[in-house]
């Protein structure tokens, strides 16, 4: 069973009292952490290294009760504009759908698409993605 970090905190806080080291597992010492899901060209169907990605981030999630998850989707530069927005952003609730499925309520995660992102020829798998950040997001508007 796993205890929220937020019930750790204060028992670390009494050891730092008193010298003693150990608690890096504090949820504001890691304030931002990101996983990245990849595409394949023109899809949003998630394959089974993405399924483990979004797995692994949904375990991080559920310990970390406090934290907002943000799932940004991203297409490369291929195709137009408009298509790659919808593309990404379809990326994104793909994730989030998947976030949902292994346990994380819906109203903790926001979603976005970003469009293409990068400069051929450079961009095309690198920017096939979706980033799911768990803890205060940074990526622009």
């Amino acid at each position: 069973m796993h205890r929220p970090r937020l019930l750790s905190a204060a028992a670390c806080l009494v050891l730092a009292g008193i010298g003693l080291a150990g608690c890096a597992e504090l949820p504001f010492m890691h304030p931002q952490r990101a996983y990245i899901v990849f595409f394949a060209p023109f899809k949003t169907n998630l394959n089974p290294p993405g399924i483990a990605v979004v797995a692994q981030a949904a375990h991080e999630a559920k310990i970390d009760l406090l934290s907002p998850v943000t799932v940004t989707g991203a297409a490369d530069t291929v195709g137009s504009t408009p298509a790659n927005i919808a593309l990404s952003n379809e990326r994104a609730a793909a994730v989030a759908a998947q976030l949902v499925a292994d346990g994380i309520a819906p109203a903790r995660i926001t979603t976005r698409g970003i469009g293409p992102v990068g400069s051929p020829p450079d961009s095309k798998q690198a920017a096939r993605t979706a980033t799911i950040t768990i803890g205060t997001s940074q990526t622009p508007s």
